[in-house]
């Protein structure tokens, strides 16, 4: 993916931060248990000393070289359970001594071997996700505070159905989807008026989903078309982050508030491009709007219409405006 350079910069002082915090509790613990049980330090003075001294031999050759290595590593072994059952006394585990790394694998290096450690591939994603998100709403839009009693009752005299109904099942729907996300998830089109819960369920969403590790850009089509505008035509110094990149390679993407950004043949063509990538390379996408199909076709014609009626599950959204009922009860 192409992350900038101030994302890497703070994925790498992040992991240097969680590598020098682990070895300062790793000597503190030392230092407190050296002082009520002095023999451990002299154990670990010991296990240090037949561990140079197998280095020096295995050096130094010659034909008793086998022999002085496996009393050496004998000899270590019995060290190693003589401290274990002074720490088991002591009721702590047999590792207690050791450093605690965030990540095992990499031992918060970001690396093993030539490969990047997924703990570092997982930083970049949610570091990216807070800079280039709009996450402004994502603190109160949880499942959990999602209010269902918000929805009508009775049946919508126009749609011939009850919105607390359909609404129960689409919100379960979302819970279910946001819990089995994987890479090969299908894509959302979140259709319906003003204020009935597209953006905080999309939100919650986002939320689990970066929880279970997930890479997740959150961005208004406003924003997310500015971005990708300005660079396309920015005549200064280019930005580190390519949004392009970002925006077709994330594991998902959400577009909130389809046709509220100002349209252009740029911005159709833009829409267009990211949808058809994402669908081509079967990465989930999630979209919100406030448009029906037919709007939405007059508006970015019929290839991005047929993509998101046949490529993209349709969740429709029925009931009052919430934020209108929230303010002023009504």
């Amino acid at each position: 993916m192409g992350y900038s350079k101030e994302i890497y910069r703070q994925a790498w002082q992040t992991l240097s931060e969680r590598r020098e915090q682990a070895q300062r509790r790793a000597e503190d613990r030392r230092d407190e248990l050296y002082r009520e049980l002095p023999v451990l330090k002299e154990l670990n003075r010991s296990l240090s000393q037949t561990g140079l001294e197998a280095a020096k031999v295995a050096i130094g050759g010659g034909t008793e070289t086998p022999q002085l290595i496996q009393q050496l590593r004998e000899r270590n072994l019995q060290l190693q359970r003589r401290r274990e059952e002074i720490l088991r006394s002591a009721g702590l585990p047999a590792d207690y001594l050791e450093t605690h790394y965030t990540c095992p694998a990499c031992q918060d290096t970001g690396y093993q071997g030539q490969k990047p450690c997924d703990c570092l591939m997982k930083l970049l994603r949610q570091i990216a996700f807070q800079k280039l998100g709009d996450m402004s709403g994502l603190p109160n839009c949880r499942f959990d505070t999602f209010r269902l009693d918000y929805y009508p009752q009775e049946p919508d005299p126009d749609y011939h159905l009850v919105p607390r109904s359909v609404m129960e099942k689409t919100f379960r729907f979302c819970r279910q989807y946001a819990s089995q996300f994987s890479l090969s998830s299908e894509s959302l089109l979140m259709m319906g008026g003003t204020g009935l819960g597209k953006t905080h369920l999309s939100l919650a969403i986002a939320h689990q989903v970066t929880q279970q590790g997930f890479g997740v850009i959150y961005l208004t089509s406003q924003r997310l078309l500015d971005k990708l505008q300005e660079q396309q035509f920015s005549r200064g110094e280019r930005s580190e982050t390519d949004y392009w990149e970002i925006g077709k390679a994330c594991d998902l993407l959400i577009i909130d508030d389809l046709g509220a950004e100002f349209s252009t043949n740029f911005t159709v063509a833009a829409l267009y491009n990211l949808i058809n990538s994402r669908l081509i390379d079967c990465r989930p996408t999630i979209i919100n709007t406030n448009f029906d199909t037919a709007t939405l076709g007059e508006r970015y014609g019929d290839r991005i219409l047929s993509r998101l009626l046949c490529a993209y599950h349709p969740l429709q959204f029925y009931g009052k405006d919430i934020r209108k009922l929230m303010r002023y009860g009504v």
